[in-house]
């Protein structure tokens, strides 16, 4: 009896101990973008401080970045100094990075794991007790296997590990881009650029795509760019290279048609302008193609990728100004398209592909077939709907090439809508993959020239993982894996910061309104009849969005050590929850500094009552007080801000709205407060309306 109890007590404890081993295995990895294929094994690799990462002789120049990163994952992980050693035959410990074509590789890798689909951007993982190995065709390949494996490894207990695994990958679009708009106000250092690079590769995007209408340094045109800011050709140099050690093309955009004002709004430019001081240039005259021809001899020369961005998207002013009589003649489509052809006919001795936003051609299906078809259409549509195959299909059935272009949603906006933003992604990608387009580019836009951004990380993490995996990406997985692949947070709370902070749009579209937290509700002035109606409209949302930017505030200043990677990027989201808080705080304010008024006013017989009433507009701690004290503060977070990401100009076109907000509080407190002396002499006050209270308190 007693050896059949210790047998069943040893095969209960054998079942928990596999059982346990089991759970280890199976547990959520958290990898974005997650792998095509992962099949998980038994046990774990422990890396210690003897722990080398061995990367063969004869590729050690073009893998060196991927082994520092990993070799960096590991020291900021664990505190543990990594060596990288360069080996010519691979050993069977240790972490081995190699080539699919090194001698001896297969022994490393389990069986059964194909080489099939891989191309040159694919990769194999096999992890066991033993040994790690990323293996791939090419130093590509391998760099996207070890940003996988720097996800792998975690902290258990006092120790890092990573989990046995068999991973098999390759992307499911050839190019997975970003657009960053650096014309609208905000332009990064050459600092923060590097770091966009480096964040960006991490997660596996190829292609980053600088949008500029004005702000390269051309000696041609010196009068474009604001020299200030402008980004000069020894610094395009250096971020190109700088971008290559991690397989990233760098894009750049410059316009070719419209979005060429602060050209056009010089006197020399008047002749090439459609309209006077405008933002299209002309079809009908020679010397627009002159100008495109010298901004493009000036940068081609700088960016060596395969691809240039013409722009080309909302000429809103074309067949308004000298090109009428041509639009009126051959219609408005196809002087649109044949300024297309020419500006591809300027650059075809350069070999470039180009490509060109979509919103114009789309309009005229029946005219594609006149674009060459070497050009690449680049449709964009930001909105969340369930399709976009509508914007697709009149391209793919002329034959062009496409690349879809989704967009974080980040522009006007305090907070970026990534509501809005996940659905258009998901769809757009999952659509463009059906219509076999050769990439993303997934965009943010500076369109009021506040945007930090820090603040899209989400969004862009999230492209990268769509246009990595197939079909359509789960949100919801997506949403479960950030904490971990982002922050290397093995909870959830900056997940459910984020989503705190993006419940304040749908809060507030709630009331009615078509927008949700943007900035223009932000700067509205409470003092005017059109503001304080605004601000009325949306009372409803106040203590919601309050609640949700202090509920995510609260988590932020507790949980921010736990972010062991990225953590600059949570300086950014505090500052937005602390906008989002003080938008809230208004629109309270707001009304109850009317509703106080109002009650003073209508009743004036009553002193103790007056002066109770003003006192909660103003005095040492009240209202107005609360209101300017906020607005200066969030200034001084924004320059700081700012100057984290970006060079100095154009902070001070931001600087002057708080500055602007904040004199409306101020001035409204000194009006107020001459209202109070004005009472206690003569037993008076002004209308409401006199002071900017628009808001009478319903009986």
């Amino acid at each position: 009896m007693r050896h059949t109890l210790r047998f069943v007590v040893a095969a209960f404890c054998l079942l928990a101990f596999r059982l346990f081993l089991s759970a280890q295995t199976i547990a959520p990895l958290k990898l974005l973008p997650a792998p095509k294929e992962v099949r998980p094994g038994k046990g774990a690799y422990h890396v210690t401080s003897v722990t080398p990462i061995f990367v063969n002789a004869r590729h050690f120049a073009e893998d060196r970045t991927a082994a520092e990163m990993l070799s960096q994952e590991i020291l900021e992980q664990a505190g543990l100094q990594i060596p990288v050693e360069t080996v010519t035959d691979l050993p069977k410990d240790g972490i081995v990075l190699a080539r699919l074509t090194d001698s001896a590789v297969r022994v490393l890798l389990p069986q059964d794991l194909s080489e099939k689909d891989l191309g040159d951007q694919g990769y194999l993982i096999g992890a066991s007790p033993s040994h790690i190995l990323v293996a791939a065709f090419s130093g590509q390949g391998l760099f996207y296997g070890v940003q996988t494996l720097r996800q792998l490894l975690r902290r258990q207990n006092s120790e890092l590990i990573c989990p046995a695994v068999a991973i098999r990958d390759w992307p499911s679009m050839s190019w997975r881009g970003v657009h960053d708009d650096i014309s609208r106000g905000p332009v990064p250092t050459l600092d923060y650029m590097k770091k966009q690079v480096r964040t960006l590769a991490a997660y596996k995007i190829n292609l980053f795509a600088l949008y500029m209408e004005h702000i390269f340094d051309f000696q041609s045109q010196p009068l474009i760019a604001p020299k200030e800011a402008a980004l000069t050709p020894a610094q395009i140099r250096e971020l190109v290279e700088y971008a290559q050690k991690y397989y990233v093309t760098i894009l750049p955009e410059q316009q070719t048609f419209g979005h060429l004002h602060h050209a056009l709004k010089y006197e020399i430019y008047s002749d090439i302008a459609e309209t006077p001081h405008g933002h299209v240039l002309t079809p009908t005259n020679e010397k627009s193609y002159d100008f495109i021809r010298t901004l493009y001899a000036e940068l081609i020369p700088l960016f060596p990728g395969p691809f240039l961005h013409v722009g080309g998207d909302e000429t809103f002013e074309l067949g308004r100004g000298q090109t009428k009589a041509l639009a009126d003649q051959i219609g408005l489509g196809r002087v649109y398209l044949e300024h297309l052809q020419k500006v591809s006919a300027i650059l075809h001795p350069y070999h470039k592909q180009l490509m060109f936003w979509g919103d114009i051609a789309v309009k005229y299906p029946q005219l594609l077939h006149i674009l060459p078809k070497d050009m690449i259409a680049v449709p964009w549509d930001y909105d969340a709907k369930p399709s976009y195959e509508a914007v697709l299909r009149p391209y793919t059935d002329a034959g062009l090439e496409i690349v879809v272009a989704p967009g974080v949603s980040n522009w006007n906006a305090v907070w970026p809508d990534f509501a809005v933003a996940y659905e258009n992604i998901r769809n757009f990608v999952r659509d463009g993959q059906k219509a076999k387009a050769m990439g993303m580019l997934n965009t943010t836009w500076d369109d009021d020239g506040e945007t930090l951004f820090d603040m899209t990380w989400p969004g862009l993490v999230f492209g990268a993982a769509a246009a990595w995996q197939p079909g359509e990406s789960s949100i919801d997985d997506f949403q479960a894996s950030y904490d971990w692949a982002f922050y290397r947070n093995p909870g959830d709370a900056f997940g459910e910061t984020i989503e705190d902070m993006n419940r304040a749009h749908a809060t507030l579209k709630a009331t009615g309104r078509e927008e949700g937290a943007v900035d223009d509700l932000f700067w509205a002035d409470p003092f005017t009849l059109v503001g304080a109606t605004q601000l009325q409209q949306v009372l409803p949302a106040a203590r919601d969005l309050r609640l949700g930017a202090e509920h995510a505030l609260e988590r932020l200043y507790r949980h921010r050590t736990d972010a062991h990677a990225n953590a600059d990027t949570l300086d950014d989201m505090i500052f937005a929850a602390w906008r989002l808080d003080t938008l809230g705080m208004k629109i309270q304010f707001t009304w109850e500094m009317n509703r106080f008024y109002w009650d003073a006013y209508q009743n004036l017989a009553d002193s103790d009552r007056v002066s109770r009433d003003l006192e909660e507009i103003t005095s040492i701690n009240a209202r107005l007080e609360d209101l300017r004290d906020a607005t200066t503060r969030l200034r001084g977070m924004y320059a700081e801000a700012w100057q984290r990401e970006n060079r100095p100009y154009w902070l001070g076109n931001v600087l002057v709205r708080y500055d602007t907000l904040a004199g409306k509080f101020q001035a409204q407190i000194v009006a107020v407060r001459d209202a109070v002396h004005d009472y206690e002499t003569r037993k008076t006050l002004p209308p409401p309306q006199q002071l900017g209270f628009y808001l009478e308190p319903k009986p």
